[in-house]
């Protein structure tokens, strides 16, 4: 079904809802109840249209994920790589596959934007890792504080860390277009709207000059600012 025609179902759908449950109030009898409960069916079938609710989720078996992740890692293992042999580390341009057609044009969308730059960092064992922002981190009580000017003594520089699945990538270009000439990933925008599985703040280091920057975890990040601490979680182990 169309997009349009998935509209007037579920505006039809609500109006319909409105309609009988009044009809039914004043009028009595089983009629409207019935109209009423084939409105509420057409509303659940497009719930993905509700802004509260957003799209469905994708559900993916063992299968397709094994399969997206043979895919995708050699090819991004070779593209860091290459950058590392010249000592680059660059951004990318990610887009939602859901909102395609709204690059290049930038609006006012509400929550994450269809298609936005970060730095493309590294890869971990189940994708890739996308730089958010950095920051400063300072131990305190067993946990540590973020402090984003790093004026403290005894702070620790760090990034700010989205890790995406290889199965959340639908497609990359890492050549670019004529808009930005860095690599483009198309992303599938499976957690709470957003690509990211999981953030952490993570320790930037290298084994060796002229080899690929790795990413030591100090705290995981609570993406909810109702659960979020201003300590955050204690030393990670990894």
């Amino acid at each position: 079904m169309s997009l349009f025609k998935s509209h007037i179902v579920f505006w039809g759908s609500a109006v319909a809802v409105t309609a009988s449950v009044a009809w039914g109030y004043y009028e009595g009898g089983f009629e409207p109840w019935i109209v009423a409960l084939l409105g509420i069916v057409g509303i659940v079938a497009n719930s993905e249209l509700l802004p509260f609710v957003g799209r469905k989720m994708r559900v993916l078996t063992p299968e397709q994920k094994i399969a997206a992740r043979d895919k995708w890692r050699p090819e991004f293992e070779g593209y860091f790589l290459e950058t590392a042999k010249n000592g680059y580390v660059g951004d990318t341009i990610i887009h939602d596959v859901g909102r395609l057609d709204t690059y290049p044009n930038s609006g006012d969308e509400k929550g994450i934007s269809s298609w936005f730059r970060v730095g493309l960092m590294g890869t971990y064992h189940k994708g890739i890792l996308l730089g958010l922002r950095w920051t400063y981190l300072k131990e305190k009580e067993g946990g540590w504080v973020e402090n984003s000017t790093g004026e403290e003594d005894g702070s620790i520089k760090v990034m700010l860390l989205g890790e995406v699945p290889y199965e959340c990538i639908e497609s990359v270009n890492f050549d670019g277009d004529d808009f930005y000439n860095k690599p483009h990933i198309y992303c599938h925008f499976d957690f709470q709207g957003e690509p990211y599985e999981r953030l952490f703040y993570g320790e930037q280091f290298q084994l060796n000059a002229g080899l690929r920057y790795h990413y030591r975890e100090l705290a995981e990040y609570d993406r909810n600012p109702s659960r979020r601490r201003s300590i955050l979680s204690r030393r990670s182990k990894k």
